[in-house]
């Protein structure tokens, strides 16, 4: 027989061999887990990377301690919440890469405890993570806070998806970088709803980002339903961040960059609709601005322009629909601007 033939066939035989032992493994690694908090801490110790743990949804855990992923595993079902009264607290920490977080609703403790002692309810501290399915209510901080260790260096990849949230202090998704000059690059963000946010909105992306895409917002009585800031310090740029399809409803804002001049730069929001909000648009601090297919529908008792523009360059508005613009207002403030362009403006009197 033909040495190299043999060879083949052996490796191919091998290879077989291998992978019908990995499948066998991953399969033996799922836990179906039924007990506390403290018992599932140790069953997340235990796992082996790859594990899948599957929890009981049927039933919810008091979270008293943060619930800790040190290695990448897959964990689905969690039911929690959070004792009244316990501040500065996670729910979830990820401090590894490769971690899946999937079908978990999570209950804070907003109305006991004061916004000094907040905390998100998932901190995702480390790179290509997948979280999605998730619900929040009455989270005391973020419902998911995308944010470095100081020091440890950048987050790089992951996605998080259908995300519903209720009755939350601060964002639904908080993606940034930090105060200390780190940035988390290459994430999507895509179907976030926020019910009621008292002091934030669905997503904030702030402090060093790059290379952010968020898709399909709903914000409803809520600060605004994106914000795209930084937090002065060592805080880094905004750059290259897209928003697509967002609609924001008796909002302050349906996007605000609440920024300071530090070289945020390629921002791009893209079919856009504010209901009944106070102030609809405002962008500061920004160069290469491209903004197409937005739709305000203008407060009646509106007295200000609905889109107000401050030390930012080229920016450009395509398809813009200001409905029931109050007469004697401007659509636009531009305050130290340059290159502004407003390409297919309509100003209907009523809803379509």
């Amino acid at each position: 027989m033909n040495s190299s033939r043999c060879w083949w066939r052996m490796n191919t035989s091998l290879a077989v061999a291998v992978t019908a032992i990995l499948a066998a493994q991953a399969q033996c690694s799922e836990t179906r887990f039924s007990g506390d908090a403290i018992q599932l801490q140790e069953t997340i110790d235990k796992s082996p990377s790859g594990a899948t743990i599957v929890c009981d949804r049927q039933q919810e855990l008091v979270i008293s301690e943060t619930i800790r992923i040190s290695r990448p595993i897959t964990l689905s079902g969690l039911r929690a919440r959070l004792p009244d009264g316990l501040g500065k607290t996670a729910m979830i920490i990820v401090a590894a890469p490769d971690v899946v977080l999937s079908d978990i609703q999570l209950h804070g403790n907003y109305a006991t405890v004061t916004q000094e002692n907040r905390a998100p309810m998932i901190w995702l501290q480390q790179g290509r993570f997948d979280v999605r399915n998730c619900k929040f209510y009455d989270g005391s901080k973020d419902g998911i806070m995308v944010t470095p260790l100081d020091g440890a260096g950048d987050i790089v990849g992951g996605r998080i998806g259908n995300i519903e949230a209720f009755r939350m202090a601060r964002d639904a998704v908080s993606i940034s970088g930090g105060n200390k000059g780190q940035r988390v690059r290459d994430v999507t963000v895509e179907n976030v709803s926020l019910k009621r946010g008292y002091l934030r909105g669905p997503v904030e992306v702030s402090d060093g980002t790059d290379n952010i895409t968020v898709r399909n917002v709903y914000a409803e009585d809520a600060r605004y339903a994106i914000d795209v800031q930084d937090h002065r310090g060592d805080s880094g740029a905004n750059t290259n961040v897209k928003v697509e399809n967002v609609q924001a409803v008796r909002c302050k804002h349906l996007i605000r960059t609440a920024n300071s001049s530090r070289g945020h730069a390629h921002l791009v929001l893209r079919n856009m609709i504010a209901r009944n909000c106070e102030e609809p648009v405002r962008i500061s601090n920004t160069a290469d601005v491209v903004v197409e297919n937005l739709i305000i529908e203008c407060q009646a008792e509106a007295n200000a322009p609905p889109i107000a523009l401050n030390n930012c360059q080229q920016v450009q508005f395509q398809n813009l629909v200001l409905v029931g613009l109050p007469e004697g207002v401007q659509p636009t403030l531009q305050v130290d601007c340059s290159a502004v362009v407003l390409n297919n403006v309509s100003l209907p009197l009523s809803t379509f």
